[in-house]
């Protein structure tokens, strides 16, 4: 600490701050540590909560539904739901609470888009999703065009081969979205 305050003398607080920002926060913390970071089970992580923040600044979408605000789900329900559902996973042989319930694997839903999907697999879902787009159908949420679903797996730090995964892709889906949500919280502490 009193090297702290003897830099902070000599250098000034600004520059001070400014080199201690790039030490702490350099390209390795948001490519490697904060992944690291948001590998775990905890909603109450900071690193899972700095990713809400992001999204609610961004004035992200919930997933699967244009225009229902992230912001809006956690203030009125405050309910998380599985991407890869939770009951899917156990079926099929990811039954550790600690594997199902990463935060990576979180997101806000709606409660009909929740019900909707139920306990399938990302692709089944997304299958339905991506009949939608072409059909003008609605299933599921209420995405009715392939940018627009993109569009909103980017606003949700989802990766866009999920329309295409199951259980066997489950680990690389994860370890992307965590990649994914840290750049989200880069762009979002870059913007203040």
């Amino acid at each position: 600490m009193s090297r702290d305050i003897r830099n902070i003398s000599e250098k000034g607080f600004l520059q001070f701050a400014q080199e201690a920002e790039a030490s702490a926060l350099s390209d390795t913390f948001w490519r490697v540590t904060l992944p690291q970071n948001l590998e775990t089970t905890s909603v109450n992580s900071p690193a899972f909560n700095t990713f809400l923040a992001a999204q609610d600044y961004l004035k992200s979408s919930s997933m699967l539904m244009k225009g229902t605000m992230i912001s809006d789900l956690i203030t009125i329900s405050g309910d998380v739901h599985h991407i890869f559902p939770k009951a899917y996973l156990k079926k099929n042989g990811v039954d550790a609470k600690g594997r199902y319930n990463q935060v990576a694997n979180y997101t806000y839903l709606d409660t009909q888009v929740n019900k909707a999907i139920s306990d399938d697999a990302p692709c089944r879902y997304f299958g339905v999703i991506l009949d939608q787009c072409k059909t003008r159908d609605v299933q599921i949420g209420n995405i009715t065009d392939e940018n627009e679903l993109a569009a909103n797996l980017a606003e949700n730090a989802i990766p866009s081969e999920v329309v295409h995964m199951d259980v066997n892709d489950y680990d690389r889906f994860l370890s992307e979205r965590r990649k994914m949500m840290a750049a989200m919280i880069e762009q979002y502490y870059k913007s203040l």
